[in-house]
């Protein structure tokens, strides 16, 4: 599992240029069109939906994360995103932390290519850390980490990702002006539907919907 700590910040923000960052010309679509047939862009918001429910969201720590402590799990709590991000379009984006832990989780959910998404998810924990600092650093507590996760429901081989795994999570990484830094990535054509069936979650549930939509539609 990759995480973004307080230190890579620091790094950061004192190495890394910042302010030198740019991102590609944004390219949002509502829609694909594949073999004749219209997709919606609702499924990422149907798993960010799920994801907002507290028993789906410990199961996602447990499952993917590898955080199998059960007080950690029973103090779950999730974080209002606005404050926490620099960024209007933070949807299909859920923020959660451990409480009493400086531990933030970042889940994105994407159904689209976004070659901007390294750049997104390295603002995301950067601004929580430096939300972090600026309001809440005590000499008590410990430094926080940030866990960013991406989750790609598309339909279309992501070909130029390059992916490391890790147990049950790719990981990626990109370099740009001295930053480096690592996400967690799940992508849907990864997942194995037996290991999906097993997990009897609303999450999995959806996930293998998809497999088989995308597995008819490809036939």
């Amino acid at each position: 599992m990759i995480y973004f700590s307080y230190n890579d910040y620091s790094d950061c923000k004192e190495n890394g240029k910042i302010e030198e960052i740019r991102r590609l010309e944004e390219n949002t679509a509502n829609y694909i069109l594949e073999k004749g047939i219209i997709y919606d862009a609702t499924e990422a918001k149907n798993i960010a939906k799920i994801l907002k429910e507290k028993n789906e969201l410990k199961e996602f720590y447990s499952t993917f994360l590898g955080i199998k402590d059960k007080e950690d799990l029973e103090n779950i709590m999730y974080c209002k995103s606005k404050k926490l991000l620099n960024n209007k379009k933070n949807n299909n984006i859920i923020i959660s932390k451990i409480r009493n832990k400086e531990i933030f989780v970042i889940i994105k959910v994407i159904e689209n290519i976004d070659n901007n998404i390294p750049y997104k998810m390295f603002e995301y924990s950067y601004n929580l850390i430096q939300n972090w600092y600026s309001k809440e650093k005590i000499v008590n507590k410990r430094y926080p980490i940030v866990i960013p996760v991406v989750i790609y429901i598309g339909k279309v081989d992501w070909k130029n990702l390059k992916k490391e795994t890790n147990g049950k999570l790719n990981y990626t990484t990109f370099e740009k002006n001295k930053i480096i830094f690592s996400y967690n990535i799940i992508d849907i054509k990864n997942l194995e539907k037996p290991e999906l069936e097993n997990n009897k979650t609303k999450l999995a549930e959806e996930l293998i919907k998809m497999k088989n939509k995308y597995l008819q539609v490809n036939q």
